[in-house]
């Protein structure tokens, strides 16, 4: 049966709607229109944890998976200027994982935070555990980490991404960056959907956000710091700092400088 007029008009109204939401996207993907000088460097831990006999806890991800999982993060924050670093990776044993399957049920908060390793919290970056099985995607518990399940699926949209894990690790730093919830389908904030979206408020805030952690450096700072590294003869820490502004998007004198020094022998 041919839809009535009505019905034809309606429809096409949607498919404007989706192609400007998706062209927005695609366009957000980039950079924004931010300089070198106002990108921000947000350190990040990546816990990958393992517990053999508890398989709700044994994450199968490789340490090659995350080398994916971060771009893909850091191609949805391109939007704000943020980019997120490897500050260490560890691959680490869970404790009180005898605990978990038994208690996860009443109090699943608890129980998730009493996994973490002890020894590998620092204070001066965001933390992010990638274990087999919790109930939701992923949880932020303010300042105490980020879990996300390995296991992690997602109700896809319009120019959405393509992989779960990465579009919910970024949902969660974008909580940890202050961000509530935003139930439009193709905003990085919806809950279960695969949008990546940012609107200008929700830029604004996290940048605000990013710029009162003293850990969160502007990019000219890092690039200052790596120069006077080198310059005192300290090539090994010097390149650990020029190999965290590789990956912000930009072209120019900035990035044709740190290309030039990533690409000099290691010493």
């Amino acid at each position: 049966m041919k839809p009535s007029l009505p019905n034809r008009v309606m429809r096409g109204a949607w498919c404007l709607i989706l192609l400007f939401v998706t062209l927005n996207l695609r366009a957000q993907e980039s950079t924004n229109g931010f300089a070198f000088a106002d990108w921000l460097l947000a350190p990040l831990r990546i816990h990958l944890l393992t517990a053999t006999n508890e398989p709700a806890i044994h994450t199968t991800l490789t340490v090659k998976d995350t080398d994916r999982i971060l771009g893909k993060v850091n191609r949805i924050w391109a939007q704000a200027g943020i980019t997120f670093y490897l500050e260490s990776l560890r691959v680490e044993a869970a404790i009180n994982a005898s605990n978990y399957v038994e208690n996860a049920r009443e109090d699943e908060r608890a129980t998730l935070l009493a996994l973490r390793p002890k020894d590998s919290l620092i204070t001066n970056c965001f933390h992010v555990f990638y274990l087999k099985q919790i109930r939701p995607n992923g949880i932020y518990f303010n300042a105490q980490g980020i879990f996300v399940k390995d296991t992690a699926s997602l109700r896809p949209v319009e120019g959405g991404l393509d992989e779960p894990i990465p579009r919910v690790t970024a949902h969660e730093l974008g909580h940890a960056l202050t961000l509530p919830h935003r139930q439009y389908v193709t905003n990085l904030l919806a809950s279960g959907m695969s949008g990546g979206w940012l609107n200008e408020a929700e830029i604004k805030q996290a940048r605000e956000a990013a710029k009162k952690k003293d850990w969160i450096l502007p990019a000219p700072d890092v690039l200052r710091k790596a120069d006077e590294l080198k310059s005192s003869r300290k090539p090994a820490e010097a390149r650990e700092l020029f190999l965290r502004l590789q990956h912000i998007p930009l072209g120019g004198r900035e990035r044709e400088s740190i290309l030039r020094q990533l690409a000099e022998p290691k010493r």
